[in-house]
């Protein structure tokens, strides 16, 4: 019996969890394993994401195997996209990913291609959730942080640096 790791993030799952399953089982076989992880008895038809892809897999697919030796990362959500919205300097761009999209993904794509900016000029700025101080992770999903049937973030594009004084 070959076993595949995944770590797994979803609605409802606060933290990140490595979980183990046979390669012969699929994505029907890892929804009933991620309800077990699933805070606060949510129930609803979920999906099955591999990280940074906008479409869920089938139900009747088996999960892939990472390429690189890895854990498979994977995202387990209600909702099929996140409607995001990210404002820099008074101006808001919004744009939709499938939840197993990272925070990483989201920042580049607000500071390149919707507000122009610069590799290096990126990379001095991160995502602050909207009205408060907090910064997720980059490799965190932003299905995580989103709740069904909400669907939707807001984050502002803010200096890597925090000024204090």
């Amino acid at each position: 019996m070959r076993i595949i790791e995944i770590l797994l993030q979803g609605e409802h799952i606060p933290d990140i969890q490595l979980v183990k399953l046979d390669r012969e089982k699929g994505v029907k076989e890892l929804l009933v394993l991620a309800a077990e992880h699933r805070k606060g008895g949510v129930e609803g038809e979920f999906e099955v994401f591999i990280e940074g892809c906008d479409e869920p897999l089938k139900r009747e697919d088996l999960l892939p195997e990472s390429e690189n030796g890895q854990p498979t990362r994977i995202h387990i959500h209600r909702c099929r996209k996140i409607k995001v919205d990210v404002t820099f300097n008074g101006a808001t761009k919004e744009h939709s990913f499938g939840p197993g999209t990272t925070i990483a993904a989201v920042e580049k794509w607000a500071a390149i291609k919707a507000f122009g900016m610069t590799p290096a000029d990126a990379a001095e700025h991160v995502l602050q959730i909207t009205g408060k101080t907090e910064r997720p992770e980059p490799d965190t999903h932003i299905g995580s942080l989103a709740s069904c049937p909400d669907c939707h973030l807001a984050f502002d594009l803010v200096p890597l640096k925090r000024v204090e004084g």
